[in-house]
């Protein structure tokens, strides 16, 4: 039905689609329902059991699906132009189709059936068929139509088993299956034509189409029906009256509700009324009107699309508005998020390019002026008066506004996206104008949305170049502290040595070992300094040679035993493997792990306790270095980012970066590393390949 099917759009494209009012609408119709269960029964949408419950087909799939399954069958419906379907009444076929839906609801309900809605829908789609055998065979069929023959007796059935070898029951059952629908639904549909003395046997849904059929052609007093029902369901003549209440006015409120034509004199499913057929065209030019709007709208919602800037957006759709809607006066109003007030924009084209310089006013201001409540409720508003109401009363901010449009009247259009209004589009419209486009906003509406998402995408790309700018800033400062961090231990060794060989100077003592020592700190001072070449590349790559893994540690320690002199009673100790212990790394990177990781423990221990070093090999030939040392301990709840640069224990100025560069020191040479501790003792154990 065009009716239901304009209702349909215009529902989908409302700002806040409620899916519980379009499965309302959905379930009105024979052919928009079978065509919605097609698709969420299809093995595209791979639903995991089938779906006969509209209103669940509908949540499933989403307002999006929806919106374009209305656009699909409307465009297929302007194309066909089967407004009528010729010699099909299409107007008795949807008021039957709802007839028998509503009888068959009520029948269930009366005999106990669960499924009401699984009812609802076979009553429904019962005479589907007919729809599928007319667009097959529309010449061969129409001969059949003409003789006017009733349906309910099953004739109509035998004369098409005979013509085509098919009937539309069997039609009607087939389609359902090549749609996966449940097969209790297609029996029903199958069967509903069927004998009584066999209808008798079938399974309840069948029984409940059955006779919903028979009473949509009979009335309560009809001794056909009342048999019928007494031998199906055992109902008794008053409750077969009571089947029947509510029916009629419940089909005659929504025909009055979608603009249907209910059709007095037909008999049958194929009889004309001029009526019905003028009331056909006059929707089906609505239909066509939506279809060729939202046509049109996609070359212009395609170049939204590729606008860059607020400017850009305005521009194009202040064109859109000139080429689609024929209307010059229009305002973009953009909300300021720091002020909160709307600020005009135009483009340089606009014939109020002057005027509108550096118009804005607060919507909080202004709430009762017809920008502000529509601002505030997220609705389209405007100031006409619409059937059988006068004109909205208009503040003096909407007369100012008037005045600078030039129109009689205007309408205000939220720009919202994901809920949040980002501006109004203010259009000057005569009074002719908007009595062509009263009740038809759809394109206003996707125009002003779309344009909200423009400046949403425009607003984020602001907000990720702020983001990046910063996380460079900050990637920046933390190669700068990791610098400063390694510099920082060579330069405290220096300082030290430098004070033992002024006092062993002065004693006149042999200094040729500190000076040695000052000399590789010097180099590694030296390699650390190059990193500043380029903070973005690592340093310089992986030397490997043979090391003597004892040799190294030894030494390494030694510099901290006299470092350590000044700090305090500081025990340091060395457990090594019993065996000459040499591997093949890079000297550096195993140097600068060590010094991290017995500069932490000397932090630790803060001037009073014991670091050992441990040696071994593990049975895969691995070789494990441990440096344990006596103070408190790590907080169980840094484990997880201890080793990621920022999370430090020390307090103070330390930026958290030693065990990142550890860890990442380790991973460069094939290694890992680990950690476990407890109150007075902590251990670090480096494994590295053999």
């Amino acid at each position: 039905m065009p009716q239901i099917l304009v209702q349909l759009i215009d529902q989908c494209h409302e700002a806040e689609i409620d899916l519980h009012d379009i499965a309302h609408i959905i379930d009105k119709d024979a052919a928009i329902s079978a065509k919605l269960l097609q698709l969420v029964n299809s093995a595209f949408i791979g639903a995991r059991r089938p779906f006969i419950n509209l209103e669940q087909a509908v949540v499933y799939l989403g307002g999006d699906a929806i919106r374009n399954l209305a656009i699909s069958l409307s465009v297929q419906q302007v194309f066909r132009r089967v407004e009528s379907n010729g010699l099909l009444s299409v107007d008795r076929f949807w008021h039957h189709s709802l007839v028998n839906a509503l009888l068959a609801r009520n029948i269930a309900v009366a005999t106990g059936y669960p499924e009401t809605s699984e009812a609802y829908l076979a009553g429904l789609l019962h005479d589907i068929g007919k729809l599928l055998l007319w667009m097959a065979f529309p010449g061969k069929y129409a001969p059949l139509l003409l003789k006017g023959i009733r349906c309910h007796n099953g004739r109509l059935a035998f004369l098409e088993e005979e013509k085509f070898q098919i009937n539309h029951c069997s039609a009607g059952a087939w389609l359902c299956e090549q749609w996966n629908l449940p097969p209790l639904l297609a029996d029903a549909i199958r069967y509903h034509h069927h004998p009584l003395d066999q209808v008798e046997q079938a399974l309840p849904l069948t029984r409940i189409a059955c006779l919903a059929d028979l009473l949509s052609h009979g009335s309560a007093g009809d001794q056909v029906c009342l048999d019928a029902a007494e031998r199906l369901f055992s109902l008794s003549g008053d409750q077969v009256a009571e089947l029947y209440q509510g029916v009629d006015e419940q089909v005659e409120e929504l025909a009055d509700q979608f603009g249907i034509h209910i059709p007095r004199s037909a008999k049958s499913s194929h009889d004309q009324e001029p009526a019905s057929q003028e009331t056909h065209r006059e929707t089906s030019i609505g239909l066509i009107s939506r279809t060729r709007e939202i046509a049109q709208m996609s070359g212009l919602l395609d170049n939204l699309s590729r606008t860059e800037d607020t400017a850009q957006m305005v521009a194009v759709v202040e064109q859109g508005l000139r080429i689609l809607f024929n209307e010059e006066a229009c305002l973009v109003m953009i909300l300021d998020r720091n002020s909160g007030e709307l600020r005009a924009m135009v483009s340089p084209n606009n014939r109020l390019a002057r005027t509108m310089e550096g118009l804005a006013f607060s919507p909080q201001r202004y709430a009762h002026s017809l920008p502000g409540k529509a601002a505030h409720t997220g609705q389209l508003l405007h100031s006409f008066g619409t059937k059988g109401e006068s004109k909205p009363a208009l503040s003096l901010l909407d007369t100012q506004l008037l005045h600078l449009l030039g129109t009689e009247g205007m309408v205000a259009i939220p720009m919202v996206y994901r809920q949040e209004t980002l501006g109004l589009l203010l259009i000057g419209l005569s009074a002719k104008t908007f009595g062509h486009f009263n009740g038809q906003w759809t394109s206003f509406r996707l125009l002003a949305n779309h344009a909200a998402i423009c400046m949403y995408m425009e607003r984020a790309r602001a907000i990720q170049t702020e983001r990046v700018a910063a996380e460079r800033m900050q990637a920046a400062t933390m190669a700068a502290r990791k610098i400063a961090h390694e510099i920082n231990n060579p330069l405290a060794t220096m300082r030290n040595y430098l004070h033992i060989l002024s006092r062993k100077s002065a004693q006149g003592e042999p200094v040729g070992d500190e000076l040695a020592i000052l000399d590789n700190e010097l180099e590694r001072l030296g390699r650390i300094t190059l990193g500043l070449e380029n903070l973005a590349q690592e340093q310089d790559e992986i030397r490997p040679e043979p090391l003597d893994i004892h040799r190294l540690i030894e030494e390494t320690l030694r510099l901290f035993q006299l470092a350590a002199v000044a700090k305090g009673h500081i025990d340091f100790s060395y457990a090594p493997w019993p065996q000459p212990l040499s591997i093949v790394t890079d000297r550096h990177c195993l140097s600068q792990i060590l010094q991290n990781l017995l500069g932490n423990a000397v932090d630790a221990v803060d001037g009073q306790g014991q670091i050992v070093v441990r040696t071994a090999v593990e049975n895969n030939g691995s070789v494990l270095i441990s440096v344990m040392d006596s103070g408190p301990g790590i907080d169980p709840g840094i484990d997880a980012t201890l080793f990621m640069a920022g999370t430090s224990t020390k307090g103070g100025n330390h930026g958290g970066l030693g065990l990142a560069i550890v860890r990442k020191l380790a991973n460069r040479l094939g290694g890992a590393i680990s950690h476990r501790s407890q109150p007075g003792q902590t251990v670090f154990t480096l494994a590295l390949p053999a």
